[in-house]
């Protein structure tokens, strides 16, 4: 069976926003009795923890870090067809840093320590190719990662592939899950924000041919970017309303991930779906 996972970057440096959105993806989600994940910025959850503690528990939702302060992991190299642009990247023991205070902020205002972390920008092949790099995450327990969301431009679309653990680096309990196909907030940006039509149309391709292929579309979204122009979250309704139709399974990063961990089959490298 396809499975659809959905996670949300939970990052604006707004309030407002987040909380905003907090309440209408509750209300939706509950609605639709559908999973889902937030990788929540260590200091945005700062700006609103009792809204985030509602959440501790909810069968539905799964809470994962984003960093302490949206600090990327690895330098982005992006090519696209408006040039070069150079995002760097932290250095190893900034990387260090960020990941543990995401940690301790996590533990001192939620009670617990994630296990799961979305990269911020994403990066072609992950942190696949920093081995020392994974090294610093696993050991404050992050098992399960969300960081190969570009492609070999540091562009996207990013090729839609099995989740797969980081055995011939070392880290055989740690999984790379991606971000499959196109970031909402670029994607809708380049079409509209305003063409919640046109951008439906284009996901539903992308849930078609992951159905076709029984595959997993690991999906992005974000806080600010859900709600603009669709406060109520309409555009997001329609795409888990139509995987579900096709067929697939939604399910949370964490409850994915706990399936994975557990079976005895597993890919030792990605292996592409479409």
């Amino acid at each position: 069976m396809a499975t659809f996972l959905i996670g949300y970057d939970v990052e604006d440096p707004d309030p407002r926003v987040t909380r905003n959105f907090l309440v209408a993806a509750r209300d939706m989600h509950e609605e639709l009795d559908a999973p889902a994940t937030f990788f929540i910025v260590g200091r945005t959850l700062r700006q609103s923890p009792e809204q985030f503690a509602r959440f501790v528990e909810h069968p539905l939702f799964d809470l994962q870090q984003h960093t302490e302060t949206h600090l990327r992991l690895k330098t982005v190299y992006q090519q696209n067809e408006d040039g070069i642009t150079v995002f760097r990247g932290g250095s190893p023991e900034a990387v260090r840093a960020d990941v543990a205070a995401a940690q301790r902020t996590f533990q001192d205002l939620l009670g617990f320590r994630p296990i799961g972390l979305t990269g911020p920008y994403n990066y072609y092949r992950g942190i696949c190719d920093r081995p020392d790099l994974v090294e610093i995450v696993h050991a404050e327990g992050i098992r399960f990662l969300r960081c190969w969301g570009r492609d070999e431009r540091d562009w996207q679309p990013t090729p839609f592939f099995a989740p797969f653990p980081l055995t011939e680096l070392g880290f055989g309990d740690v999984f790379e899950f991606g971000i499959h196909g196109w970031q909402d907030c670029i994607r809708r940006r380049e079409i509209g924000w305003a063409n919640l039509d046109g951008y439906f149309a284009l996901i539903r391709e992308d849930i078609d041919r992951v159905v076709a292929a029984d595959g997993v579309f690991s999906y992005c979204q974000h806080d600010w970017s859900s709600v603009r122009d669709d406060p109520e979250l309409s555009l997001t309704r329609r795409i888990l309303a139509y995987a579900r139709e096709q067929g697939m399974r939604i399910v949370s990063y964490v409850d994915y991930y706990a399936n994975l961990a557990a079976g005895p089959d597993r890919e030792s490298a990605p292996k592409k779906e479409n």
